[in-house]
C-alpha cells in the first residue's frame, strides 16, 4: 500500500510540475491550476489558507473516488447487460452503428454520440449506486422529519440505495429498464433527489466527473471492440446478484470476450 501511494504521489507531483510549466489555462481551468492559483491567497475563513500541502491530498480524493465509482459501476453494467441480452444487443448495435465499423480508437467526443449508453448508466446508478450510503450530514439545528424529532448535531446518512428502489419514485423499481429514462431530464448530478449516486450540493463526490469519464470510455471500448459471453456451462440464471457487504457495493463476474 505504501508503494502504491508513493507511486501515486509521484504521479501527482509530475502533474503539478507540468501545470506549473504550462501556466494558467486561458479557456478553462482544472483542479490543479485552480488550486495553484488559490495557494496562499486569503479565504473567507481568515484562519485557513490553502497551501501546497493541500494539493496532492485533494487530487488523491478526486482520482480515487472517480476510479472507484467508475470501475464498480462498469462491473454492474456488464452484469446487467449479460442478464438482459436484448439491452446488450441494442446498446452494442447503437455504439457500432453510430461510431462506424472501422474505428481504431475511442475518444471522449464519441461518448456524446451514443445516447442509449447514458440511459444504461443512469439505470445502473439507480439500482447499483457505487456507495449505497452517502457521507453523513450533521443537522445544524433541531428539526422534525415525518414526525421524528432530530436533535441538533445529529449525524444523518442518506440511503441512496433504497431511494433508487422506492416504488413511490419508480415504476417496477426492481426491473432493469434503461428506457425509463427516455424523455426525462432526471440525471445523476445532484439536481434530482430520486437519483443520488454521487450525493448533492457542496458535499457531493469530488470524483464524479472523472468517474463518469472513466466509465463511459471504458464501456465504449469493451462494447465496441468485443462481444461478451458467459463461460461454458454457466447460464444467466447462475449469476449471483447478492451485493457484498461494504461501504461500496462491489461485485465480480467472469465473462469471455470475443474480439471482432
Amino acid at each position: 500500500m505504501n508503494k502504491a501511494f508513493s507511486n501515486l504521489t509521484n504521479f501527482f507531483q509530475h502533474v503539478i510540475d507540468e501545470q506549473l510549466q504550462i501556466g494558467q489555462l486561458h479557456d478553462e481551468s482544472n483542479l490543479v491550476s485552480t488550486m495553484l492559483d488559490m495557494i496562499n491567497k486569503p479565504t473567507k475563513l481568515s484562519s485557513f489558507k490553502i497551501t501546497s500541502d493541500h494539493l496532492i491530498p485533494m487530487m488523491s480524493d478526486v482520482v480515487l473516488a472517480g476510479v472507484n465509482a467508475g470501475t464498480v459501476t462498469m462491473i454492474w453494467i456488464m452484469i446487467e447487460l449479460t442478464r438482459h441480452p436484448k439491452v446488450m444487443k441494442k446498446l452494442q448495435e447503437e455504439i457500432r452503428t453510430t461510431l462506424g465499423s472501422n474505428k481504431e480508437r475511442i475518444t471522449e467526443e464519441d461518448v456524446q454520440k451514443v445516447e442509449y449508453l447514458n440511459l444504461v448508466i443512469k439505470e445502473t446508478f439507480r439500482l447499483h449506486p457505487p456507495s449505497p450510503l452517502l457521507l453523513s450530514r450533521e443537522t445544524m439545528s433541531d428539526i422534525e422529519i415525518q414526525g421524528y424529532h432530530i436533535p441538533k448535531n445529529t449525524h444523518i446518512k442518506i440511503n441512496t440505495y433504497t431511494i433508487g428502489r422506492d416504488p413511490k419514485c419508480w415504476t417496477n423499481p426492481d426491473e432493469f429498464n434503461p428506457e425509463r429514462f427516455s424523455n426525462t431530464s432526471i440525471n445523476y448530478k445532484g439536481q434530482h433527489y430520486e437519483l443520488l449516486p454521487f450525493g448533492a450540493g457542496r458535499r457531493s463526490c469530488p470524483g464524479m466527473n472523472l468517474g463518469i469519464t472513466i466509465l463511459e470510455l471504458g464501456l465504449l471500448n469493451i462494447l465496441y471492440f468485443f462481444d461478451w459471453s458467459l463461460p461454458n456451462g454457466m447460464n444467466i440464471e447462475d449469476i449471483d446478484m447478492e451485493e457484498d457487504e461494504d461501504s461500496n457495493v462491489t461485485k465480480t463476474l467472469e465473462l469471455v470476450p470475443t474480439l471482432l
